[in-house]
């Protein structure tokens, strides 16, 4: 069965990125690095994403690093390599290592609007069968950032093209997204967002489902290296399949450590 909790994590990290990284301003050419270690527990109360099928914990381990080309035209390159560990508490049928990597390019217009185009292997190795799925991600899109006071509040679409090893999985995704980041002090924040997914199937027999997502986080920053992280998110699925309609809820905390730099040139 398909790791769905898994590709969920991954297929939007592209995105997501962006928006909680400050807006350009900049009148040479820099490079930003960083490399993130994350280890969190979670509970999630429908594993496979299907009506009636049962919840459970998560222990997630993470590793992963960016680097960020900015050019004074506003031209921005990001590319991105994880690893994750999904060890799940007692469906141990679900423990997966996923590798993925994204490649990123975009254009800034007015210090505010972001438009994409990108790319994203993501392998998948399940630690209990001989599965080893790999799926491709195509994708592009525009997001709008609005700033006030400390505050950032964004809205978006995404279109992307899932291929799929497992041809009943690929799709095409439309997207809309909005969200706010509010500033409490410089190292507290809230993140809430929000999101429709409208997923079109390959498979003409199959039925496609539409997916209404809202999330909220707190980040504290304890250092320059160390954040804190807890929160959650509830998604509700219609499908014209009746086992398809679900709400599956995820809530976790996170300790990330990190590292940064930069240089210009």
């Amino acid at each position: 069965m398909k790791n769905k909790f898994t590709l969920k994590n991954v297929s939007f990290f592209t995105t997501l990125l962006t928006v909680f990284t400050a807006l350009p301003s900049y009148a040479e050419n820099k490079i930003d690095f960083r490399l993130e270690g994350d280890v969190g527990g979670a509970y999630n109360s429908n594993i496979a994403q299907i009506s009636g099928f049962g919840g459970d914990f998560i222990n997630t381990y993470t590793v992963n690093g960016t680097a960020r080309y900015l050019a004074p035209s506003q031209t921005q390159i990001l590319a991105r390599v994880q690893g994750q560990y999904n060890k799940f508490i007692t469906k141990n049928d679900f423990d997966v290592m996923v590798f993925a990597g994204s490649l990123n390019i975009s254009q800034w217009f007015f210090n505010s609007l972001n438009v994409y185009v990108g790319v994203q292997p993501i392998q998948l190795v399940s630690l209990n069968s001989t599965r080893k799925p790999f799926d491709m991600v195509y994708l592009g899109g525009l997001t709008y950032y609005y700033t006030f006071d400390k505050d950032v509040a964004y809205a978006g679409y995404q279109i992307d093209k899932l291929n799929a090893s497992s041809q009943d999985f690929s799709a095409i995704n439309n997207t809309f997204l909005l969200g706010l980041r509010h500033s409490f002090s410089d190292n507290l924040f809230l993140n809430a967002g929000g999101r429709v997914r409208l997923r079109n199937l390959d498979v003409a027999s199959l039925a496609d489902d539409t997916r209404y997502t809202g999330s909220l986080n707190a980040q504290y920053l304890v250092n320059d290296w160390l954040t804190l992280q807890v929160g959650g998110d509830y998604t509700q699925i219609t499908s014209a399949a009746a086992e398809r309609n679900t709400g599956v809820f995820n809530i976790g905390v996170n300790i990330i450590g990190g590292y940064n730099n930069s240089l210009s040139f």
